[in-house]
């Protein structure tokens, strides 16, 4: 019976381990695509595109008056 609950043991303590890992690795994932200066270092070309975009889409929606 105590070698059943020790292993019983074992696998929980092995499931919150596997647990923090888990949330550290997510928690990194997320900062990483949350940090605005390291995407725009990584996708220079994305941001230039999205700037031009901007301005073409407000551009034509004050040129209209």
């Amino acid at each position: 019976m105590g070698e059943a609950s020790d292993q019983i043991t074992t696998r929980i303590d092995q499931t919150r381990e596997d647990l923090r890992l888990n949330l550290e690795e997510l928690e990194n994932r997320v900062k990483a695509v949350t940090d605005l200066r390291g995407q725009i270092r990584k996708h220079p070309a994305a941001l230039v595109i999205a700037v031009v975009a901007g301005g073409l889409l407000l551009s034509a929606l004050l040129g209209k008056r």
